[in-house]
């Protein structure tokens, strides 16, 4: 497991450093930079038309990417976000404290990702809580759900996050902003700051505010 998280943080790396030196257009309009990863949500956008959870409409990641680069520095603006998980990681120094991420994205560093992030005990209580069994009862005018609960994990971290989440598909409540990332391999440094870039996030204050999609 600690390979492959390994692997995973030297892909971000490789990523970030390979952009720059390719000359990445930050500057090109925000619709023709997200153009590739709206491609590759064709199954979101194709299924969030369906889900109950989406009745009053969702945002896959490019657009809750959009929604916040719109809003700008120190601006949010609230949606409910549709996503695949596909990394995550834990930050236990610097000006962001001790915090979990999930990511839309295998490398949370490249353009275009949505990351999750939540202190220790929303993840608790997300892993520790009750899911939805597919076995339901009753008429068309009532119908119960029969409610199952995971087995409980006595030692919260990363690795038993993303071994509990990964791949995992969920619908986030929330405000999405953008955060600046200190990173000398950012592509270009913010006035009177070091060099990094921003990440769009959704910062989860309750657990409640996520959702498992469960198909059948």
């Amino acid at each position: 497991m600690f390979r492959n998280c390994l692997a995973l943080s030297l892909f971000a790396f490789s990523s970030a450093a390979y952009a720059e030196a390719e000359g990445f257009d930050a500057q090109a309009p925000l619709e023709d930079r997200l153009a590739y990863l709206e491609s590759l949500e064709a199954p979101l956008d194709a299924l969030r038309g369906s889900l109950i959870e989406c009745g009053e409409g969702c945002l896959t990641p490019s657009e809750a990417v959009l929604l916040a680069f719109d809003a700008g520095d120190g601006e949010s603006r609230p949606g409910r976000f549709l996503l695949d998980i596909r990394g995550g990681g834990q930050s236990l120094t610097g000006n962001l404290g001790q915090l979990f991420f999930v990511n839309s994205r295998q490398d949370y560093a490249e353009f275009g990702t949505l990351t999750i992030a939540f202190e220790d005990h929303v993840l608790n209580a997300l892993l520790r809580r009750a899911r939805t069994c597919n076995a339901t009862s009753g008429t068309e005018q009532e119908i119960s759900v029969q409610g199952c609960r995971q087995k409980g994990i006595s030692d919260v971290n990363m690795f038993t996050m993303m071994q509990a989440l990964f791949r995992r598909r969920i619908v986030v409540d929330g405000d999405v902003r953008l955060q600046w990332i200190d990173s000398r391999f950012g592509l270009r440094p913010r006035e009177g700051a070091e060099r990094g870039y921003y990440q769009p996030w959704v910062w989860v204050q309750d657990a409640d505010q996520i959702s498992f999609v469960y198909e059948d």
